[in-house]
């Protein structure tokens, strides 16, 4: 996911890149879809389209973020234009998972 991120945030910064805000989903049949973001919300776009991934490119005054969520983990890149180069910024967080059913939270009893 991270580097996918960091993908898409290359292309969004580039020069003559779309200046809205950007959704790009990864739907339930691993296709990726691309569109305008107003009037959706991150919750909205993975409920309508069965997102596996979301990524949303936001840009404010010189500066590109592309925050980025799946169902097991959430990272956030961007840039800023400090002058020239632009400068590269990164954080990513990985969200634990319970891997088993819900029972495995209840108490056992053992029979001997």
């Amino acid at each position: 996911m991270f580097r996918r991120a960091e993908s898409i945030l290359e292309v969004a910064a580039s020069p003559g890149a779309n200046s809205g805000p950007t959704a790009i989903i990864l739907d339930r049949a691993g296709q990726l879809r691309v569109m305008n973001q107003d009037g959706w919300s991150r919750s909205g776009l993975i409920e309508e389209f069965g997102a596996r991934e979301v990524y949303l490119i936001k840009r404010r005054a010189g500066s590109v973020t592309v925050e980025g969520w799946s169902a097991n983990d959430c990272c956030t890149v961007s840039t800023k234009q400090a002058g020239n180069p632009w400068t590269y910024a990164a954080r990513s967080h990985v969200t634990p998972q319970l891997s088993s059913g819900l029972n495995d939270l209840s108490p056992s009893v053992w029979n001997s």
